[in-house]
């Protein structure tokens, strides 16, 4: 299919349904002229990026993108300012190759997918709109016309020559009217034959290219190189600072990504090489001339020797990178090896401490017979008034003294030890039933993980009494954490099936996530099960605007579903209360009504 025209951004429609589409002023008009499906195709562009105020630009580029990776942007300038094309000074040259090396790059990015883009953006950090890009001037007379080498007079020639061309290498005649000049940034061929030599010129170019190319990826590998380097100073210092394991983690991931998309681009390299087949040399004597001058094949040959240089320093960098990536797990290691051994001693401390508690607790029991004892002796010296130190009173003589002491030997001990025991075992059951009372505590763990409305959950904790606030702040996350225990009165029994639990809520404040919500709740008094719990706190969150219906129970639930099964959960709650009172579960004995039904 053939296509005629069309306006090409980079940017993304995120709404594609929508009638419209938003993008920054400035796009790119494009004109395919010549393709083939698979080895190149030829494009005009035309530019529409906004200029000053009272600047008329005109441009349209030529551009030619082959399979082996080389762009060519070209185009024929008619007239700079006030200057026609038979009389254009370097100057204003310099400044029109600048602003076509920005426009570009633009063209570029709006016709490269992503994945181009981001090799581009790692290769030069970031700036790939800035990037360098070879010059390729061709033009039919130079002034004032010079023998080549009197351009390189390190003066106003070579200066003037130095803004569009960089550092200049040679400068050569290929023939009376023609000569060629060479520099780091650009290459300059001048004279009537010019146009007939620009094909053999383009093949050059685009080694020139990759030398360019080849240049900032080798500056890539030093930055690469340096902050392997810190990464290792981080390594080191990992104790000095406990965010330095985190941020060598961070660095070791970004390097990793950095150096599996540099040995991608190198591999991209490698292969463009092998597809550009050097041309053969021309037959007239302009263009063996051109020949001997380029040397196309030295230069081939240069630029894959430094292709495999490259390759051998990022080899290198990916085996110091397994390096750190071991030191890093070995950090990783150490410190989990410290965790547990702080927590192997720390459960020894809770062995030891639990054992001792337990030895205390043994000796407390005893301890607490042996007081009540004391106690119960008391009591039989109060009743007789022996603490008055006064004669004992004649009742005391009659109903204690006689019967109990006088009469028959030791039946005043027995008596006592009665007594004693007696107290004791009263005693040992109130502490069993105190522990009875205190034990069957049902501690419950949900991890939720659901979306919340921070106005609707002020609303629901402004009817709650709260007892703690814990907050936890981190760069990307601030956890809350809210314990509170619901109002101990007829209405919240009813609706917790029971005894009002007590409840711990961690949500994501940033993020808004309700995180985990933790229960206790005695299980001998209420009747609610894991999952009544659950929904009750959520149908709560729901009446107060702190949670969408759908989100807190799903969207397959029913309207009214929720409350019925609720309903029913209270119904069997009655019922078994009843129950419970019949059969003396809440108490230690039964009633006298539960003696005369049981059969």
């Amino acid at each position: 299919t053939a296509v005629r025209g069309v306006f090409f951004t980079a940017l993304v429609d995120k709404t594609p349904l929508n009638t419209n589409f938003k993008v920054p002023t400035g796009l790119t008009s494009v004109r395919i002229i010549d393709f083939d499906m698979v080895h190149f195709v030829n494009l005009e562009a035309e530019i529409n990026f906004p200029e000053e105020s009272g600047i008329v630009q005109v441009e349209s580029f030529g551009v030619h993108m082959n399979m082996d990776g080389t762009v060519f942007n070209g185009l024929h300038i008619e007239a700079i300012m006030d200057r026609m094309s038979n009389n254009i000074s370097i100057d204003l040259l310099a400044r029109v190759l600048v602003d076509v090396q920005l426009d570009s790059s633009k063209i570029l990015d709006d016709l490269l997918s992503g994945y181009q883009r981001g090799l581009l953006d790692m290769i030069y950090l970031g700036d790939s709109a800035n990037r360098n890009k070879y010059n390729v001037i061709v033009s039919d007379a130079i002034h004032p016309k010079l023998p080549a080498r009197s351009y390189l007079d390190r003066g106003v020639f070579e200066n003037e020559l130095k803004q569009i061309l960089g550092e200049i290498y040679t400068a050569e005649d290929i023939g009376p009217e023609d000569i060629i000049i060479i520099g780091r940034d650009g290459i300059l061929l001048s004279g009537p034959n010019a146009p007939s030599l620009e094909a053999f010129l383009l093949y050059f170019t685009s080694l020139l290219c990759r030398e360019v190319f080849i240049r900032n990826y080798f500056l890539r590998t030093f930055v690469l190189t340096d902050t392997l380097s810190k990464i290792r100073q981080l390594a080191l210092q990992y104790q000095q600072d406990p965010d330095n394991v985190s941020r060598l983690q961070m660095a070791i991931s970004e390097v990793s990504r950095d150096l599996i998309m540099l040995e991608e681009t190198l591999s991209y390299l490698a292969e463009s090489l092998e597809d550009l087949l050097v041309p053969e040399a021309p037959q007239d004597v302009k263009g063996k001339k051109l020949h001997e001058v380029l040397n196309c094949k030295g230069m081939s040959h240069s630029i894959k020797m430094r292709v495999d240089d490259m390759a051998k320093l990022v080899a290198g960098a990916g085996h110091q990178l397994r390096n750190l990536q071991q030191n890093a797990g070995i950090i990783t290691t150490t410190q989990l090896e410290n965790v547990f051994r702080n927590i192997d001693s720390n459960t020894k401390f809770l062995v030891d401490a639990s054992a001792a508690n337990e030895r205390s607790s043994a000796s407390l029991s005893v301890m607490q017979v042996v007081l009540a004892g004391g106690f119960c002796f008391n009591i039989v010296d109060r009743l007789a008034g022996g603490t008055f130190n006064i004669s004992q009173p004649a009742w005391v003589y009659n109903f204690v003294y006689e019967p109990l002491i006088a009469r028959t030997a030791g039946l005043w001990f027995a008596w006592n030890m009665i007594w004693l025991f007696s107290c004791s075992y009263g005693l040992i059951r109130l502490m069993r039933f105190l522990e009875f009372s205190s034990s069957g505590t049902l501690s419950l763990r949900v991890k939720l993980n659901k979306k919340i409305h921070m106005e609707g959950l002020h609303t629901f904790f402004s009817t709650k009494y709260v007892d703690l606030i814990d907050a936890d702040v981190e760069p990307h996350t601030a956890y809350k954490e809210v314990e509170w225990e619901e109002e101990d009165d007829d209405d919240n029994e009813d609706k917790w099936l029971g005894c009002v639990p007590r409840i711990e809520m961690t949500y994501d404040h940033r993020h808004r996530f309700l995180l985990k919500v933790t229960f206790s709740v005695d299980k001998k008094s209420s009747f609610a099960t894991e999952e009544d719990l659950v929904k009750i706190l959520l149908q709560d969150l729901v009446i107060a605007g702190a949670m969408e219906r759908e989100v807190a129970f799903g969207p397959d639930v029913e309207e009214g579903e929720i409350e019925r099964a609720l309903e029913a959960a209270r119904l069997g709650q009655s019922a078994g209360r009843a129950q419970a009172k019949n059969s003396g579960m809440f108490g230690w004995f039964r009633s006298p009504e539960s003696h005369s039904k049981q059969p």
